[in-house]
C-alpha cells in the first residue's frame, strides 16, 4: 500500500503570507496577498477581503477559477486576518471589536449562550470599526502599494456578516477608500440597527455616493434568527440607500434562495464580485441598470 508523504501544512498555492502590527488597534493581523504570477503591465485591481482567517482561501481559489473563464480580471487579492495561533475564541472576539463601528448592550447576552459552561465572558469589546478602518486605509494599503503594482483608484472591499456591516460602515465613514463594494449578509441588526442612523447623518450632507455595490442576503435568514431580522433589514437598506438617488451609486440587492446565514458566503461571492466589476448577465450595462432599480430575487 502506498504511504503518504507529508510535506507541510497546506497553503494557497502563490498566495504569500505577512505580519503587519497596527498602530491604530496595537493589534497584529496576518494579511496573506495573491499577486498574478507574470508581468503586470498595468496596475491592477486589489481586492480587499476581511475575515481572512475563515474566507481567503475560498476567495482566492474562487477568483482564480471565475479567471479562466475570464468572468474577472487579473487582480491582487488581499486577505486580512489573525495569526495562525490565534484561537477561534478569540478571533470570534476580534470580529465583534474589528467590525461593529459602536458598542452594543446586547453583546454580551447574545455571546454568553454561544460559550460553553464556565467559560468566562470575552475581555474584548466591540466599537473599534473606525480604528480598524483607519489601519487598513493608512497603513495596510500603502504597504501593499509598496509591494505590488496595484491600482489606487480600483479597489474592492468584501465583507460578509459583521464583515458586511463593516463594508456599510465604511460606506458613509470613508466613501473614497473602496470604489466597489460587496457586502454579503450584512448584520444591519447591530446596535439597534445604527448603521441606518449613519447612513441618515451621511445622506444630510452628501450629494453622491459614487460606489458600485452589491448587497446579498440568504432567503433562509429570518428563519434561522428571527430577531436579526437580516432580510427584512436588508430590504429596507437596499430601498432606503436607492430612494437617496446619488447619481454615482450602481448598486444591486440579491436574494440567494435555499441559502442559509452560512451558506450563503459562498453562494452570493461570485455574483458579488462578478456584478461590481460589470459582468453578471443582466448587470453589463451599470448605466441601464440605474434606470430602471429592481431587486432580484428568485
Amino acid at each position: 500500500m502506498a504511504a503518504l508523504e507529508p510535506i507541510g501544512p497546506t497553503v494557497v498555492r502563490g498566495a504569500e503570507s505577512f505580519l503587519l502590527r497596527a498602530k491604530h488597534i496595537d493589534q497584529t493581523f496576518q494579511i496573506d496577498v495573491y499577486a498574478p504570477p507574470g508581468e503586470v503591465k498595468k496596475p491592477l485591481p486589489v481586492v480587499y477581503v476581511t475575515d481572512a482567517s475563515y474566507g481567503f482561501g475560498m476567495v482566492q481559489q474562487t477568483i482564480s477559477l471565475m479567471q479562466v473563464a475570464r468572468e474577472l480580471p487579473r487582480m491582487v487579492v488581499v486577505g486580512i486576518g489573525y495569526p495562525a495561533d490565534t484561537s477561534p475564541k478569540t478571533i470570534s472576539a476580534l470580529r465583534f471589536r474589528e467590525f461593529c463601528p459602536a458598542d452594543d448592550p446586547t453583546y454580551l447576552d447574545r455571546v454568553k449562550p454561544l460559550l460553553p459552561p464556565g467559560e468566562p465572558l470575552p475581555e474584548t469589546r466591540p466599537a473599534a470599526a473606525g480604528a480598524f478602518l483607519s489601519f487598513i486605509d493608512d497603513e495596510l494599503k500603502p504597504a501593499i502599494a509598496a509591494k505590488y503594482r496595484i491600482d489606487a483608484n480600483d479597489q474592492t472591499h468584501v465583507g460578509m456578516s459583521l464583515g458586511g456591516l463593516f463594508a456599510l460602515y465604511g460606506l458613509f465613514a470613508a466613501p473614497k477608500s473602496f470604489q466597489r463594494v460587496v457586502a454579503l449578509s450584512p448584520s444591519i441588526w447591530w446596535n439597534d440597527r445604527d448603521i441606518l442612523k449613519a447612513e441618515a447623518a451621511f445622506a444630510a450632507t452628501a450629494k453622491d455616493l459614487p460606489v458600485n455595490l452589491f448587497l446579498s442576503i440568504g432567503a433562509l435568514e429570518e428563519i434561522g434568527a428571527p430577531t436579526a431580522k437580516m432580510v427584512s433589514n436588508l430590504y429596507e437598506f437596499d430601498a432606503v440607500l436607492r430612494g437617496r438617488k446619488y447619481p454615482g451609486l450602481r448598486i444591486a440587492m440579491d436574494v440567494f434562495p435555499q441559502e442559509t446565514h452560512n451558506s450563503v458566503y459562498a453562494a452570493s461571492l461570485t455574483r458579488g464580485l462578478r456584478t461590481v466589476f460589470g459582468r453578471a448577465p443582466g448587470f453589463e450595462s451599470w448605466a441601464s441598470f440605474r434606470e430602471k432599480p429592481m431587486i432580484v430575487a428568485h
